[in-house]
């Protein structure tokens, strides 16, 4: 029987999969600069997933305050905490804008070298 995982699990989960990737690429190496491509396309995949995954939390962040469901424990008016989690959130999802911008850049490179290779058809 397989567990069903929250969000933040898969989050955390994930994280844990980048981090043994560091360790690994830090050790060894990338083999060669097609695996450097293929991770390049990998982090444009994440980051593109980071950035909706930030949006799904502003949208939960407000509709709680809405809601009436949220109690700092500092005594602050829950909407500063909630206004301050959306405009960092809006800033990091500008950031990834640009960091998505430069790893397509660096993507589109790589495919002019010919480091991304598609399967090849094969005829019946």
């Amino acid at each position: 029987m397989s567990e069903s995982l929250t969000p933040a699990a898969h989050m955390q989960a994930a994280s844990e999969a980048v981090r043994q990737h560091n360790h690994s690429a830090m050790a060894g190496g990338y083999d060669s600069t097609p695996e450097v491509s293929r991770a390049v396309i990998a982090l444009v995949e994440m980051y593109e997933r980071l950035q909706q995954a930030t949006e799904h939390m502003d949208r939960r962040v407000h509709r709680d305050l809405a809601a009436g469901r949220l109690a700092p424990d500092d005594g602050t008016a829950p909407e500063e905490h909630a206004h301050g989690a959306g405009v960092a959130l809006l800033d990091a999802r500008l950031v990834l804008t640009e960091l998505l911008g430069q790893l397509r850049t660096a993507s589109g490179h790589l495919w002019h070298l010919g480091m991304v290779y598609e399967p090849e058809e094969t005829e019946a």
